[in-house]
């Protein structure tokens, strides 16, 4: 015969996991913000530079593509800075559920040890009453 699983014991390990997972795409998020932040940062000094290094003539014909460069990087950052956000309140629901379930296993345990002392003390409390009534009877 099969040993039975623990579903509360099983929806716990599904949810370590979750959790794991979620710290790995927030870590990820993070990254790609960074990145994203910094092509963004970079895109705008280009533009600065590049108008104070170049002939005005040589400046208009790039400044166009300069602009779109630096705005495509900052919507790539806004991009990333949602998503990044997202992830981590999936890491906090994640993470609440997860200790929501540790109590459950520690409540269901709690019960069981409480339920094994009352067994334990009907069985003494027996035991004590026959040892009892054996003298009485003596």
């Amino acid at each position: 015969m099969a040993a039975r699983t623990d579903p509360l014991a099983s929806l716990a390990r599904l949810r370590r996991l979750e959790t794991g997972l979620a710290r790995r795409r927030v870590a990820e998020d993070t990254d790609r913000l960074l990145a994203a932040e910094g092509r963004a940062e970079a895109a705008g000094a280009a533009l600065r530079t590049e108008q104070g290094a170049a002939a005005p003539a040589d400046y208009a014909a790039w400044v166009g593509r300069g602009l779109a460069e630096r705005d495509r990087a900052a919507l790539g950052a806004a991009h990333a800075a949602r998503r990044s956000a997202e992830g981590r309140t999936a890491l906090a629901e994640a993470r609440v559920a997860e200790r929501c379930i540790e109590q459950l296993v520690r409540d269901r345990a709690d019960a069981a040890r409480s339920l094994l002392q009352r067994k334990a003390q009907a069985a003494t409390d027996d035991a004590a009453g026959r040892t009892a009534h054996a003298a009485k009877r003596g």
